[in-house]
């Protein structure tokens, strides 16, 4: 596709030139070299920018917004390496650099990930209620309404409800980014604007504060995209200033959508179709905004002392209060997270650092509730966990329940392996005390570790069949 946005000088007498009968091309023609096939799609650099054709079992796959994704998965910073780092307390002297605000930030951390068995339930079971947005009988319910109605009238309306919620829910932090856009916004533009708009950014931050929603998208609407057009038309700048309010746009449509009036007569009009507990129908406005504030995924949240830490030791580390070797650390975790936390996977994804009886252990775990895998009515859960235990090695654990049963395949260091016996009969163990059948249980020397798209081959193979081009 020729670049129409980029302006071209005219070919002289290119408009007089008549017209030219142009020779039999066929695309088996190997004399010439530049013919396009029509039953190829290709790109004028004859790069097609397929990605693991090797994986495709639906034909050619091209270049997808997943498959992009999924390589950078592979390519993400060694998050377990740096969390070790950290847990082991390599590199945390202040007299190596790191400043005394940071260290004791440090060893607030390292105190909270010392852990026994009780206190390491609780932090896996707040981990999972605060990464599960909608949780609880409340989205059950619309869960098993989306999945057994046969309205798609319904099913948007069920989708435009969760849209409000989740923007509601994310209040804070639009909020706080729309204020920080405007400031970072304001040090882009010359001095006879940016002085408008930090005044106008210092009034948002106040109404943010005052909790003043309407006043806010008023002043947005009214003023700060005004002011921004205004500049964008009389110095044709087309750089960082539009581009930071495409990103302000983006997030005040999203403010604007979760507004709490809306999202009650949005959740009104749902009970209207009877998928809701008894009894919620009759609730006030008041009520009816208490029931989606106090879920457990909000009670989780407030009370995450892991998250709150890591931000607060990471943004004072980056801000320059650490040695190069600490700030990489925290750099690399912060880059990998925001790669597992893409909107691209479907998986619930949780970090569990922690230090056991004096050993520094990082570990990852993937969750697929709704795998399916197991064939019956409800499906399956299948859970990928990933370990590095100091002085023991890397661990990747499968684990599968269906059909009342529960599998799991261990892949281990040769160390651990040569024990196997003794390590299925300790897993059997713990897996009849905790109430669960246990179904095969493998523990096998690990070869190399264990990928996304093996633990979930269900994922891929509903994306390879589905049409998704990246432009």
């Amino acid at each position: 596709m020729p670049e129409i946005l980029r302006p071209t000088n005219p070919v002289p007498a290119y408009d007089n030139v008549g017209p030219r009968t142009s020779p039999a091309i066929t695309p088996n023609d190997t004399a010439i070299q530049n013919v396009v096939d029509p039953s190829r799609v290709t790109r004028a650099d004859q790069r097609t920018d397929q990605q693991n054709a090797g994986d495709a079992t639906q034909g050619l796959r091209y270049d997808s917004n997943f498959l992009t994704f999924i390589q950078r998965l592979r390519t993400a910073p060694d998050m377990a390496t740096a969390f070790l780092q950290l847990l082991q307390g390599r590199g945390l002297q202040v007299s190596s650099g790191i400043s005394e605000g940071l260290a004791v930030e440090m060893a607030q951390f390292l105190e909270y990930m010392q852990m026994d068995e009780a206190q390491l339930t609780q932090f896996i079971e707040g981990q999972l209620k605060s990464s599960a947005r909608f949780g609880g009988p409340l989205f059950s319910a619309l869960r098993t309404a989306y999945a057994r109605s046969g309205s798609e009238m319904l099913r948007a309306e069920i989708l435009q409800f969760l849209r409000q919620y989740s923007d509601n829910s994310s209040t804070g932090h639009l909020e706080g980014r729309m204020v920080r856009t405007l400031y970072e916004m304001s040090r882009s533009l010359p001095s006879h604007w940016s002085g408008r708009l930090l005044d106008t950014a210092a009034r948002l931050q106040n109404g943010v504060a005052a909790g003043d929603r309407q006043g806010n998208l008023q002043l947005l609407r009214n003023e700060v995209f005004p002011l921004i057009s205004d500049y964008v038309r009389h110095t044709h700048d087309h750089g960082r200033a539009r581009g930071l309010l495409s990103m302000l746009t983006l997030d005040m449509v999203r403010y604007e959508n979760g507004g709490e009036r809306e999202m009650v007569m949005a959740f009104r009009h749902l009970s209207s179709y009877g998928i809701f507990p008894e009894g919620l129908e009759n609730l006030s406005d008041e009520e009816i905004l208490r029931l989606l504030r106090e879920t457990e995924f909000t009670k989780a949240a407030r009370t995450d002392r892991f998250t709150e830490h890591l931000v607060k030791m990471t943004d004072k580390a980056l801000a320059g209060e650490a040695n190069v070797a600490t700030q990489d650390a925290l750099r690399n975790i912060m880059a990998s997270i925001l790669v597992n936390e893409s909107v691209y996977m479907p998986l619930l994804h949780l970090l569990l650092p922690f230090q056991w009886e004096n050993k520094a252990v990082f570990s990852e775990m993937w969750v697929d509730p709704d795998d399916g895998s197991g064939g019956q009515q409800g499906g399956g859960t299948r859970i990928l966990i990933k370990m590095d235990i100091q002085g023991l090695g890397v661990f990747d654990l499968l684990v599968e329940s269906s059909a009342g049963r529960t599998s799991l395949q261990v892949s281990c260091p040769e160390a651990v392996a040569a024990h196997s016996g003794e390590v299925s009969r300790s897993l059997n163990d713990i897996l009849e005390r905790n109430g669960l059948r246990a179904g095969e249980i493998r523990v096998s020397p690990m070869r190399r570790p264990m990928n996304i798209s093996e633990a979930f081959p269900k994922l891929f193979q509903e994306v390879m069949t589905g049409v998704d081009v990246k432009v």
